[in-house]
């Protein structure tokens, strides 16, 4: 929230750990390393909104006629959250963000996040490094009810400076990442999402009510047991916390960590629950090449499910970092918790012009 105020704002820039590891990835001809699947489903718990295109921003995208999530879009959710938790490169350009943070520019010196998710050099002999991991698009099993809202698919706000200042330093450092809270209120709510003045700017949008379920699937190829334990953690999170929140009408919140996804994340649109329901390991490549036999794939559900899922995540669980403590306040889905998100008024920014956040 701004320093003397009530209201939050929906946004937040949490410190980040310099980038650490960089190294060349295992490519897909290397017999090295686990593969398999993550068959999982993702139950909006707020509206949910994805453009259909460019051209036409108020439609939801479709595909064979129902809702569809691109599986770039799950692909982009999670690689930004590998880039915070696992201390991953800032991956677009940017002059002023120091070396330790930089976007990694060699594909034999790649950080976790760029050996998982993929990237690409500079230059004309750039060299392509796809990626071990590629997700399906989320396919819609259940849900239907949509919602007509006014919202602004660009910037509510204004780029207010002090607002962007790191917690650590209280300057622009180029060390933080920028996150958005939960708002549990806009699943009962939908009609407080926009101020009188803001609806002017706004377009009118047929999103998706909470309750929709997709289900879909990540192949990963050739990870090390390091990198599996990120991958699983950024898509299961964590089952609950407990935070303390000392600057609010609350003192602490309760609750699981949950994802967002999607356009209108400031207005409290894209809050989902992701669960894996099933984890298929298969057969290592070498053994595969060496035998004619058929292997079998091992799948874990239920009770091993549990137990592979606790023990991928348990060195991020326990990770009491700054970074992470920073991460759990912004993630964390309580459905009590009271406050309220909105952008001040520009004439707030008038008055106020250097005004800070306060801290979490």
């Amino acid at each position: 929230m701004p320093k003397e105020e009530t209201f939050w704002n929906p946004y937040r820039l949490i410190p980040v750990e310099k980038v650490q590891d960089r190294k060349p990835p295992v490519t897909d001809e290397k017999f090295k390393g686990i593969s398999g699947v993550l068959k999982c489903t993702l139950d909006n718990l707020t509206p949910l909104f994805i453009g259909e295109n460019r051209n036409d921003k108020k439609k939801f995208l479709v595909k064979n006629g129902s809702p569809v999530i691109p599986g770039t879009s799950l692909k982009g959710m999670f690689r930004s959250l590998s880039e915070i938790v696992g201390k991953g490169c800032f991956c677009v350009d940017n002059p002023e963000v120091p070396d330790d943070y930089a976007r990694c520019k060699k594909i034999d010196r790649l950080c976790a996040s760029c050996r998982i998710f993929g990237m690409m050099e500079k230059g004309k002999e750039a060299r392509v490094h796809k990626g071990n991991i590629s997700i399906s698009d989320g396919e819609l099993r259940e849900g239907g009810n949509t919602v007509d809202l006014l919202i602004l698919l660009a910037n509510c706000g204004m780029r207010h400076e002090p607002f962007y200042r790191s917690q650590n330093t209280g300057e622009l450092d180029w060390k933080s990442r920028k996150m958005y809270f939960h708002q549990p209120k806009r699943k009962k709510d939908v009609l407080l999402l926009l101020t009188e003045k803001l609806r002017e700017r706004a377009i009118s949008i047929k999103a998706l009510l909470p309750g929709h379920v997709f289900a879909f699937e990540i192949q990963f190829t050739n990870l090390s047991q390091e990198e599996l334990d990120l991958l699983v953690y950024v898509v299961a999170l964590e089952d609950h916390v407990e935070i303390e929140i000392p600057v609010s009408e609350i003192d602490t919140l309760h609750g699981p960590l949950r994802h967002k996804i999607g356009q209108g994340k400031p207005l409290g649109l894209g809050s989902c629950k992701i669960t894996i329901d099933e984890i298929v390991y298969v057969d290592t490549s070498s053994n595969r090449f060496k035998s004619i036999a058929l292997k079998e794939n091992k799948v874990l559900k239920n009770e091993q499910l549990k137990k592979e899922i606790e023990q991928c995540t348990k060195k991020f669980r326990e990770d009491q970092s700054l970074t992470m403590k920073q991460f759990r306040k912004m993630m964390v889905w309580d459905e009590n918790d009271p406050r309220d998100f909105r952008y001040p008024e520009y004439e707030w920014f008038r008055r106020n012009s250097q005004k800070e956040l306060k801290e979490i």
